[in-house]
Formats: structure tokens, C-alpha cells, sequence
């Protein structure tokens, strides 16, 4: 469930949303609640959260292992290792982090997975909000 404080034309509206489906989203705008059918979704990426170039990842050698795969960095940027649901996000942009400090819950598989920055920086945007389902190689945070 998440809140929204908005304002449109000077009018106040409190908007909470309880439940989003593929198909509608049942919404509590001041108090009343409303059904909203859905037409389309669609992800967008703001150009300036688009970094300006992504080095290309070589594959390494895979090892056989039980355990999540390990965050990556895609140039200066935390990608998710799997598919998965943003549960929490940790930090703001604007933060300081430092190497291994956790900056986002995602729920893999049943587990939750908390994903550290891989290196100190200043977190320059973050691309994700709690709920978003996220694909595996997907940049999730940049850092700076």
C-alpha cells in the first residue's frame, strides 16, 4: 500500500492506493474509495537518469553455487542479480554509501535479498520504487 500527499490546481488530495492488478487498482482519494481500470502499463525511464555510457560485461566463468548470484556493478551502478520485487529501499539520492552498506531489499524466489553497494560513492539516482518488479541485469541504482 502506499500514500500519496498530491496537489493538482491548488486542490489537496490524499491519495492511498490498496491494491494494483494488471487490469484495475482500487484507490482512496480523501476518504472515498474508487476502482480504477487500467488501459496500459508501461515503465519509463527519465533521460537524465539514463547514465551516458554502460561498459560492456564480459562473462566470467560461472561457479555452481546454492547461493543468490551476487550484486553486480554495470559502470556505476547496482544491477539486480535475479528477477525479483523491490521490497525497501534504504537510502535517498543524495546519500553517502559505502562499500557493502545495504541499499535495497528484493524479494527472489521466496527470499529476501539484501543487495549492498559494491563500492563508496553518492547515490545519484535511484531508477526503482517499493513494488516494482525488476528483471535480472536491470540497473536498479546508480552511484556516483
Amino acid at each position: 500500500m502506499r500514500k500519496y500527499d498530491l496537489s493538482i490546481n491548488n486542490n489537496s488530495y490524499e491519495v492511498i492506493v490498496k491494491k494494483v492488478t494488471d487490469h484495475e487498482a482500487l484507490v482512496e482519494v480523501n476518504g472515498q474509495e474508487h476502482t480504477v481500470s487500467i488501459d496500459q502499463i508501461q515503465r519509463l525511464v527519465l533521460p537524465e537518469s539514463v547514465p551516458k555510457s554502460v561498459p560492456k560485461q564480459v562473462p566470467g566463468p560461472k561457479a555452481a553455487s546454492a547461493a543468490a548470484p551476487p550484486t553486480t556493478v554495470s559502470g556505476d551502478g547496482v544491477i539486480a542479480p535475479m528477477p525479483g520485487q523491490i521490497k525497501a529501499i534504504l537510502v535517498r539520492e543524495g546519500d553517502k554509501v559505502t562499500t557493502g552498506q545495504k541499499l535495497l531489499i528484493m524479494e527472489a524466489m521466496k527470499l529476501e535479498n539484501k543487495l549492498p553497494a559494491t563500492r563508496d560513492g553518492i547515490v545519484k539516482h535511484i531508477l526503482v520504487r517499493d513494488g516494482d518488479v525488476v528483471s535480472q541485469g536491470e540497473k536498479l541504482i546508480i552511484i556516483g
